[in-house]
């Protein structure tokens, strides 16, 4: 069923590397015509050319494609586990497309507002992504309260760096 799907969107124009991102989402579990939707909407959110296909990455990493993916406890809900404070912006977090549209969207705001805190930080982009999927704050007791201004590759963000250096 999935080398059909895939096959039949391999009609659809699409550039070399967008399939192949595609594919590889494929492979984990997102449905491709799905992940055709999610590159779209990053068109849309005009995501730097790095970063082509961290929604994908992201599906894969955190529900492996499923869009009704429960987990850390309930609070996190859908295909891209979206927490509580999305609903502020959508009623259902199990619809993709919503959620990939408010994941992009508060990943804009944030790194648009990321120099205020982190004046010295060059990749402001993976530092929004950090600071969504883990706070803008420290929680750990020797840094409560303080700005989060570094941290490690978020594995969504290690995915698509994997993705993008060839097979495999």
């Amino acid at each position: 069923m999935l080398a059909l799907t895939v096959s039949l969107l391999m009609t659809v124009t699409m550039p070399p590397q967008d399939r192949l991102l595609v594919e590889r989402a494929a492979h984990c579990g997102v449905d491709p015509y799905l992940g055709a939707r999610f590159l779209e909407i990053e068109d849309l959110a005009g995501l730097p050319p790095h970063l082509r296909g961290m929604t994908l990455a992201k599906a894969c990493t955190e529900s492996r494609g499923n869009p009704k993916a429960i987990g850390d406890g309930g609070k996190a809900v859908g295909i891209i586990q979206l927490w509580p404070w999305a609903e502020q912006f959508i009623h259902d977090r199990t619809d993709p497309i919503a959620s990939i549209h408010v994941f992009l969207g508060r990943l804009v705001t944030t790194e648009r507002t990321v120099h205020r805190r982190c004046p010295d930080v060059k990749k402001r982009w993976k530092l929004a992504w950090i600071r969504i999927n883990r706070g803008p704050f420290w929680r750990r007791a020797d840094r409560k309260g303080e700005a989060r201004c570094s941290g490690t590759s978020p594995a969504g963000m290690k995915r698509l760096r994997r993705w993008r250096r060839g097979p495999g």
